[in-house]
Order: C-alpha cells, then structure tokens, then sequence
C-alpha cells in the first residue's frame, strides 16, 4: 500500500468566521507536532496573527495528537478574524521505522508529507518549526521571487555542516535549515519530493545524522533561493547572549526552548513570555525540569538570577537525580 493512501487518519477545520473561504493565494503556514509542541506552536501563530493581521492565514497543522486543553486554546485564536486552523491527524506507525532521537520525534518526518497533501490548496505554504517566533511582517518573504527554486530557505551553521555536506555530495555549497522553509507546492510535487524523500530515508536510515533535515538537503540540492538569516535567526538561550539584529523577523530558538523554566534567566525568555501572556497559552505553567541535566541546568539558572536558595535546592535534586540515574 502507498505511504500516502493511509498517512492522514481525519482532517478537522477550526473555523469560527464563516465568511473565511480558503484561497490558494492566501497565506498558508504549517506545523508539524506531538503534543508536547502544542505550546511553541500556539505561541508562534499568535506572534504571526499580531503582526500580520492584513493578510489571510491558513494554519495548517500536522499531528498525531493534540490534548483536549491545547485543541480548545487552538479554537482561541480564530477570534482573529483573518486565521483559519486546519488540523491533518496522521498515522505516525507510518514513520515507525525511521530512526529518531531525544531531540526528534516522528514528528520530524511530518514536513516530508506536507507539499503533497496541500497540493491544490496552496500555491505556496511557509513551514516553521514550533520552535519559531515571529516578531515582524511576512509580507516581504512571500514576496520574494523564487527564480523557478522549489523553496526559500536560510544557511545554517555552515562550520557544523561542511563535513556533512561532503559526506551527503551536496554540490552548491550550502546546507539550509529545514525548520523555516517557504515551498512552492506544485514544484514541490512535480519533483516528487515527499515521495523520493520518504524514499531515500527508507533506503538508508542510519547514513542522515539530522533526519529529514539532511534528506531535504540532499533531494533539494541546486533548487533553494538562500534569503537573510533574518528569516530565520537561529538562537541558543544556553550558549548565546548577544542581541538580535535589528532586522530579525523569525526567532527560531534551538537547543532549549523559552516556555522551559531553565531558559528563564535570559532575556529572550523574558521577551518570549509577553507572547505566551498575549496566546490562549497566558495561563499554563512553565514546563519543569524532569531528568537530571534539566535539574541542573534549572539551578544554574536560579544562580543567574541571584536567587541562590532556590538554586541551592535544585542543585541537591540534581545530585540527588544524577546518582539515581533518573
């Protein structure tokens, strides 16, 4: 049976503005989640609806599940008159062979699926990861002219990806980053890109350090339009300190994220929160440290915050933790 006859279990529209048709010129942005994203993704979307509110937005998401909490705040955010939420629940058994980490779920490979399915209701569709903040207008990045290139994407880190750019034969130079993406859908599907990566995956699982990231690099090499690293400013709370450019529009926080109580100490976590106070998410709880090497990044953050008691307390859990194993 192919992957894509049994991938999507039901679509299910959020839509509280009647008037709000559906057009393929529209703005389309998706998602791709578990659960436990819900947050940076709800948080995301209202960032986009606030400094967007000219345009029409058609959020699309793909999950294999969303807490009943998470799914009513989700229907909050139709109070903007110009958003529409369609949610694609997959089959993740379909992804259970391709290797994953503590840092990706399934939900990585949800981004292969995506041009395939919004073929016919979207011209172009903007992914982000849940991890991304918008704090400016998108009305220059879907303006820009693709010069017939399958996506828009921004560089990585070129100095941790030279080594894997040999070892992947990517010829043009570049390794973007597959968590902001502006794809052109129709060429999209006519380079069969969500077959033939699904394809390429399955071949050879463990030669894709980063997963589909690496998989895209490969089957788009020679067809991406590099942009400013403005449109996706790769931020780390634990080893960055420094202020954003002032021209940055999308935030995309790596490594941990702005809604974990550790990062509370910076003062992007801080920025972040006023987003969270303005999202149906205002109310929920920080997520909390859980292993050991959170237990101890949390005191550390305490100790940055100068309250030491406090910190003294979740260092002793993290010794405690650490000899646990836990």
């Amino acid at each position: 049976m192919n992957l894509f006859d049994n991938v999507i279990l039901k679509t299910e529209i959020i839509d509280e503005n009647p008037t709000f048709e559906m057009q393929k010129e529209d703005l389309h942005i998706a998602f791709g989640i578990d659960a436990n994203f819900a947050i940076g993704m709800g948080v995301c979307m209202t960032s986009i609806a606030l400094h967007n509110q000219q345009e029409k937005i058609n959020f699309h998401v793909f999950t294999d599940g969303i807490q009943a909490e998470d799914f009513e705040r989700l229907k909050q955010l139709t109070h903007y008159k110009n958003v529409k939420l369609i949610i694609y629940y997959i089959n993740k058994k379909v992804f259970e062979k391709f290797p994953t980490s503590v840092g990706w779920t399934y939900a990585t490979y949800y981004r292969f699926i995506m041009g395939k399915v919004l073929y016919g209701q979207a011209k172009k569709v903007l992914y982000l990861d849940a991890d991304v903040l918008c704090i400016g207008s998108l009305k220059e990045l879907i303006e820009i002219n693709m010069e017939n290139n399958t996506i828009i994407g921004i560089c990585d880190f070129l100095e941790n990806f030279i080594v894997r750019m040999q070892e992947l034969s990517i010829k043009n130079g570049k390794y973007f980053n597959a968590g902001v993406m502006y794809i052109d859908v129709e060429r999209w599907c006519e380079d069969e890109i969500s077959e033939r990566a699904i394809q390429l995956l399955s071949k050879d699982p463990t030669k894709y350090k980063s997963l589909d990231q690496d998989v895209l690099n490969v089957l788009l090499d020679g067809k991406v339009k590099f942009v400013n690293k403005k449109w996706d400013y790769m931020y780390n709370t634990i080893r960055m300190k420094h202020l954003l450019p002032n021209d940055t529009i999308l935030i995309h926080f790596t490594g941990d994220k702005p809604w974990q109580s550790w990062t509370q100490h910076h003062f992007l976590a801080k920025y972040y929160m006023e987003y969270i106070q303005k999202s149906p998410w205002h109310n929920v709880k920080m997520r909390d440290a859980s292993s050991y090497k959170e237990k101890r990044k949390l005191a550390r953050s305490y100790f940055r915050r100068q309250e030491y008691i406090i910190a003294i307390q979740w260092y002793w859990k993290y010794l405690v933790a650490r000899q646990l194993k836990k």
